[in-house]
């Protein structure tokens, strides 16, 4: 479409488009070369395919980019009222991203803020209100949608928080990462039942406590930094899983580029008003009979598990099928619809497919593994060691079993694996072999 002269509204039909023209280097615009996967044009769906469509030639930034971003901004603003079962667990209307990209290169930053310019067009008070940053705490989590309490010793009430939708955009998700991992640290655990859509609380401060939260998160990453702070008892405790890793990079040269023109933004965030007005008064979602039949006889069965089912890579991804299912229906509110139609079960499918070939190409030799699990356990241990690396003493005691010969093999095949390297640093008596892992972005 044409970004100014053909805004469509979200309940007019469509035409299927099989081309990608986001992705197009024929298209006239200048493009850099992609250094890694390109999701399938099936992701750019409905209403909010087009509205990525409009904007992609106003930004630099990946449209997969702004896609996640809009896909979780919207639901957020929509709020906990439309649900879907999966079996016994009710799943709100949210959608969490890690976007992953090059610092010089990524464009993260400019993917949320086209999307958060066009919300604060079309819907200014919750922009001020509720899209907050600096995850520090889980506390910290709980305190902006907290419930109202009552001192019991001196009788004094507090306000509690009444509009408990948060959109929480967090640039340098690296940092929260860390704080997570912080010996009792109670962020990790607070996330995760964020996610859930569950009320939050913490065991050590009963006080502390939130009914009914409904927060997203979009996190900015770049590939050096997941890596480095990734470990594989973070991933277990599951909540990286609960994010769909997306890789981001440049998708323009726009060397003047000036942004979306206020006229362009108005006629979108005009449409975008009636699109989160009507969602927000829905409330089960329900696939219909051909999205069902899609679910039941191709997309279950291929996100089911199979030949990934161990390792870093399925770990990420270990949601990935009632994640399908939450992502179609939020495609399907913001496509002005109360049923998940089979386009919106595809763009899902798509996308889930895109994020997990987005944390192969992240991961790198971390996610899927060699084959030969004393090698495996060897480059783990040498990623988990970070920058100070992993002396050949570690080694010996890690392999003892093995004899000099057999050690000697296993580090050489290390060294000759993308982004392993082995070190001479001096000491008090002869110069210590250290095995270092450091990829590059």
């Amino acid at each position: 479409m044409t970004a100014e002269l053909d805004v469509i509204t979200p309940t007019e039909t469509r035409p299927t488009r099989a081309a990608n023209p986001l992705y197009d280097p024929t298209d006239g615009l200048e493009r850099p070369v992609r250094p890694g996967p390109v999701p399938d044009p099936e992701v750019f769906c409905g209403w909010v395919g087009e509205t990525v469509r409009a904007l992609d030639p106003t930004t630099e930034a990946d449209p997969v980019g702004v896609l996640v971003n809009l896909l979780s901004a919207g639901g957020a603003v929509i709020g906990p009222g439309p649900f879907l079962w999966i079996g016994n667990d009710r799943h709100p209307a949210l959608i969490w991203a890690l976007t992953v990209g090059a610092t010089a290169a990524g464009r993260k930053g400019a993917a949320s803020n086209t999307v958060r310019r066009l919300l604060k067009a079309a819907v200014p008070d919750f922009v001020s209100e509720n899209t907050p940053s600096g995850l520090s705490s889980g506390e910290g989590l709980i305190e902006a949608v907290r419930d109202g309490d009552t001192d019991p010793k001196t009788g004094k009430t507090s306000e509690g928080v009444t509009d408990k939708r948060l959109w929480v955009v967090e640039s340098e998700y690296g940092i929260t990462m860390a704080r997570a991992r912080r010996e009792g640290s109670s962020l990790g655990g607070v996330l995760r039942q964020a996610w859930n859509g569950e009320d939050l609380g913490v065991m050590n401060r009963a006080a502390m406590h939130a009914t009914a939260p409904h927060i997203a998160l979009i996190g900015h990453i770049s590939p050096r930094e997941l890596r480095a702070k990734m470990q594989d008892s973070e991933l277990a405790g599951g909540t990286y899983n609960r994010f769909l890793p997306v890789f981001v990079h440049r998708n323009l040269l726009l060397p003047d580029a000036a942004g979306a023109s206020e006229e362009l933004v108005g006629n979108l965030a005009g449409a975008w008003r009636t699109v989160f007005t009507e969602a927000r008064r829905i409330g089960e979602v329900k696939l219909s009979a051909e999205a069902a039949e899609l679910w039941r006889s191709e997309v279950y069965p291929a996100l089911s598990g199979g030949e990934d089912d161990d390792g870093p890579l399925a770990e990420f991804t270990a949601r990935a099928a009632p994640y399908a299912k939450r992502t179609a229906m939020v495609y399907a509110l913001l496509d002005h619809k109360d049923t998940i139609a089979e386009d919106h079960l595809r763009a899902a499918w798509a996308l889930i497919r895109y994020a997990r070939a987005s944390a192969a190409h992240i991961l790198g030799p971390a996610a899927t593994g060699t084959g030969d699990p004393n090698l495996d356990k060897l480059a783990a241990a040498v990623r988990n060691a970070g920058a100070g690396g992993l002396t050949q003493s570690q080694v010996q005691v890690m392999f003892k079993r093995q004899n000099a010969t057999q050690r000697s093999e296993l580090t050489a095949r290390l060294c000759r694996m993308p982004g392993y390297a082995a070190v001479q640093l001096p000491g008090d008596g002869r110069p210590q072999t250290v095995y270092l892992y450091a990829p590059a972005d």
